[in-house]
């Protein structure tokens, strides 16, 4: 097979029962990122990392569904879960991460704590 053939070659992917906790564990690395966003009080800046990445992933979700290029097992709820806990929540760990080692300053974008009594 020359070089031109294996690049064109289609190639089906699919999940299995044992390939579904890979759904599972973004559940649980979502719930860890806003954690981090929290902690770290960058939780407004998150979110709009999180949404606009989500966004981009629904679009291009929609596009393949659409296409019939990608099938899921309960469409749109499926779908949707895809799109939330795909990108979002990997863009915000590392976010906080570069700010942390000194990569970029998120300083600006961090929230006010908030004193008791006023």
């Amino acid at each position: 097979m020359d070089i031109a053939g294996w690049l064109l070659k289609d190639i089906v992917v699919s999940r299995t029962f044992q390939t579904q906790i890979f759904y599972i564990f973004m559940l649980f690395f979502t719930v860890f990122a806003i954690f981090l966003a929290r902690r770290y009080r960058l939780f407004r800046f998150s979110m709009l990392l999180w949404l606009s990445s989500a966004i981009i992933c629904l679009l291009w979700e929609v596009v393949l569904f659409g296409s019939g290029l990608r099938h899921y097992s309960f469409s749109e709820v499926e779908l949707l879960y895809h799109a939330l806990t795909e990108a979002g929540p990997g863009l915000i760990v590392m976010a906080i991460f570069a700010d942390k080692v000194g990569i970029i300053d998120l300083s600006e974008y961090k929230e006010e704590v908030k004193k008791r009594g006023s």
